[in-house]
């Protein structure tokens, strides 16, 4: 059992940090400011769903944040879906598990920058 949770731990590693420098190296490269940045659906969800204002949230910060939550996601549906044997069930239970950690994930960073939004205007 603790064999398996090592590998599943090394595994975690490996896929959160491969995806990590996908993002940092390639999809961050792209989105330089708000404008480029608007043509993301993460970025759109959370201005939109918060009603944050860009005036008072750093784009950067928002940009930084979907960069660790992202991988963060992927990584965690890997190891759920690795460990199962059927490949129908594995599909549907990566699907679920991905739009649960999307959906709380995201909720949770949303009411953060919105609060952090807050006391910046105080």
């Amino acid at each position: 059992m603790k064999e398996q949770l090592l590998i599943d731990l090394i595994y975690f590693i490996i896929v959160y940090f491969l995806s990590f420098l996908l993002y940092v190296l390639i999809l961050n490269k792209k989105r330089k400011n708000y404008k480029e940045g608007k043509k993301q659906m993460e970025i759109n969800y959370l201005v939109k769903k918060f009603k944050l204002d860009m005036r008072k949230t750093n784009y950067n910060t928002l940009k930084w944040c979907t960069t660790f939550i992202n991988p963060l996601i992927i990584s965690l549906t890997f190891i759920a879906v690795m460990s199962i044997k059927s490949f129908l069930i594995s599909l549907l239970l990566g699907f679920v598990i991905m739009m649960m950690l999307i959906y709380s994930l995201y909720e949770i960073l949303g009411r953060i920058l919105k609060k952090k939004e807050g006391k910046n205007n105080v």
